[in-house]
């Protein structure tokens, strides 16, 4: 069973002051050192979703790929829909994708995203739930799953949400909040400190 990662950094951060927020620090590690940390244990490999910055970014995996020019400025979708055509992507068995600025992801959750898949075996695509949220932004998906985001993003629709609904996506609990939490600002930080 291969599982494959892809950490989405393509964001703008605007609410980081367009920082590239995967390279901003927490503590003396960049974001995305926080992530790589807690998933590279879990996965077989990672590749790592950006616009700017990509020789910084392949300092820490050689998979390092843009948006399609098509679907740029889309969102995080729009990873998804240049992700569906990546050939070492799609040799995964599964494909966890998870924010850059999500920092405490659990040691466990691939091995919970397993069980789901062992219980519901018809379902390719589940995603993060905790007592108070949904997260939809952390997800395990079959990578043949990502041959429908382009078809979705022409259709104008744009949230992981709904694509996930679209796919009839499991939610999967999880036992912690704090493990799912976005850095999206400067007092997100200065709140729960990495």
């Amino acid at each position: 069973m291969t599982v494959s990662a892809l950490i989405m950094a393509g964001g703008e951060g605007r609410r980081m002051g367009g920082q590239d927020k995967g390279l901003m620090l927490c503590g003396e590690k960049a974001f995305i050192d926080h992530v790589i940390d807690a998933v590279n244990p879990q996965v077989d490999n990672i590749a790592i979703s950006v616009n700017r910055n990509m020789e910084e970014y392949a300092q820490r995996t050689p998979h390092v790929f843009a948006d399609a020019r098509q679907w740029q400025g889309l969102g995080p979708l729009a990873a998804l829909g240049t992700a569906a055509s990546d050939i070492q992507l799609a040799k995964a068995d599964w494909l966890l994708i998870v924010p850059c600025d999500t920092l405490k992801l659990p040691p466990d959750l691939v091995e919970r995203f397993l069980q789901a898949a062992g219980k519901h075996t018809s379902a390719h695509a589940f995603f993060a739930e905790t007592i108070s949220k949904k997260h939809y932004s952390v997800m395990f998906v079959r990578p043949q799953t990502l041959q429908s985001t382009p078809d979705y993003l022409q259709t104008g629709l744009r949230t992981m949400r709904g694509w996930l609904e679209q796919e009839h996506a499991v939610p999967v609990m999880f036992p912690d909040d704090a493990a799912f939490m976005n850095y999206n600002s400067p007092q997100d930080m200065e709140v729960v400190p990495c």
